[in-house]
C-alpha cells in the first residue's frame, strides 16, 4: 500500500509539472513543439535566469548537466555531450569530491576529441582548457596519463587556431614533464609544424634532427661529400628497379613503433628541407626509402617514393 501511495504520489507530481508547463505555454513563456518545450525568447530566459541567486547557479547547471547524462544510454551520450559538458562546466566550481573533478575532465578531453573531429578547434580548445584548468598542482604524479592526453591534443586545437604562442608554452610543460621520449612524440610533432608555420625553418629543423636522434635515426649533418650522397641514391634506384609489381605489392607492414614516428618526422623535414636547406632534401628521401626497406611500408612511404620518382624526373 506504501509503494502504491508513493506511486500514485509521483504521477500526480508529473501531471501537475505538465499542467504547469502547458499554461506556460498559453502564456506564450514557452513553445512546445511535439514532446519538447522551449523558451519562446532568450530576453525571457534572462529574466528566468536572473531571478537565481547567483550562488545557486552553480549547482543547477551542475544538476541539469549530470541529469542530461543520466537520462541518455552510453551509445547516445555523444548526441548530448556538447550540452551537457557545458552545464557541468558551469558548475565545475561545486565539485568537492576528485573522483568527480576527474570524471569531468574526462567528458571535456572526450568533448575536446568530438570538437576536433568536426574541425571545431576553438570550441576543442575550450573544452580541453577547461579539462586542465582543473588540474591541482600534482597532477602529474597522480595522473600523469590524463595529463599528457589533455596537455598533447590542447596543443594540437591551438596549433589548429594558429595560437602558435601557446603552442610552444604547452609544448614546454610537456617536454618538462614526460616521463618517456615516447610520451613526447606527440607534442614534438605539434611543436615542429608550429615552427614551420612561423617560418622558423631552421628551428624546425633542428629539433627533428634532435628528436630522430633519440629515435635511433641519424641524420647526416654536416652533409657527406656530394659523390657519397650520389651513389647512395644510384643504389636505391637500382634497388627498386630490380623489385617486380607483385613484389612490391606484398611488402611487409611497418610495425616497429620507433620507426614509424621517425617517419613521420621524416615527413614533415622534407617539407622543410625543400624549403630551407635543399642539399639535406636528398638525404632525407633515401633515409625514409632505407626504413621503408628494412622495416616495411606505411602511409608516410607514399610520399618518400613520390619524392623519389620527382627527383629522378
Amino acid at each position: 500500500k506504501s509503494d502504491g501511495t508513493k506511486s500514485e504520489r509521483s504521477v500526480a507530481e508529473a501531471n501537475h509539472q505538465f499542467l504547469m508547463l502547458d499554461f506556460a505555454v498559453n502564456e506564450g513563456l514557452l513553445k512546445k513543439e511535439g514532446s519538447d518545450y522551449m523558451v519562446a525568447h532568450d530576453q525571457i530566459r534572462q529574466s528566468a535566469y536572473s531571478l537565481i541567486p547567483e550562488k545557486e547557479r552553480g549547482r543547477w547547471h551542475r544538476e541539469i548537466g549530470r541529469l542530461i547524462l543520466k537520462s541518455i544510454p552510453e551509445n547516445q551520450v555523444d548526441d548530448v555531450l556538447f550540452i551537457a559538458v557545458n552545464q557541468l562546466n558551469r558548475g565545475e566550481i561545486h565539485l568537492e569530491e576528485e573522483d568527480h573533478r576527474l570524471d569531468l575532465q574526462k567528458l571535456n578531453l572526450r568533448a575536446g576529441k568530438k570538437a576536433m573531429s568536426l574541425a571545431a578547434f576553438s570550441i576543442a580548445a575550450s573544452y580541453l582548457k577547461a579539462g586542465l584548468d582543473m588540474f591541482l598542482d600534482n597532477h602529474w604524479e597522480h595522473h600523469y596519463d590524463l595529463s599528457i592526453e589533455l596537455y598533447s591534443l590542447y596543443a594540437e586545437a591551438e596549433y589548429s587556431n594558429c595560437h602558435f604562442q601557446e603552442v610552444g608554452r604547452v609544448a614546454g610543460i610537456v617536454l618538462k614533464a614526460g616521463k618517456s621520449f615516447e610520451d613526447k612524440h606527440r607534442v614534438y610533432a605539434t611543436l615542429i609544424k608550429a615552427l614551420g608555420v612561423e617560418n622558423r625553418i631552421e628551428d624546425a629543423i633542428e629539433i627533428s634532427f634532435c628528436v630522430l636522434s633519440q629515435l635511433g635515426v641519424h641524420c647526416p649533418s654536416p652533409l657527406p661529400d656530394k659523390s657519397i650522397i650520389m651513389n647512395d641514391w644510384m643504389e636505391m634506384k637500382i634497388t627498386f628497379e630490380k623489385k617486380s609489381d607483385t613484389e612490391f605489392l606484398n611488402y611487409k607492414e611497418m610495425t616497429n613503433s620507433n620507426m614509424m614516428a621517425a617517419m613521420k618526422f621524416l615527413h614533415l623535414l622534407i617539407l622543410y628541407t625543400f624549403l630551407s636547406k635543399q642539399e639535406y632534401f636528398p638525404t632525407i628521401i633515401i633515409q625514409m626509402l632505407k626504413l621503408t626497406l628494412h622495416h616495411g611500408v606505411c602511409k608516410e612511404s607514399c610520399v618518400a617514393l613520390a619524392s623519389f620518382r620527382y627527383l629522378l624526373c
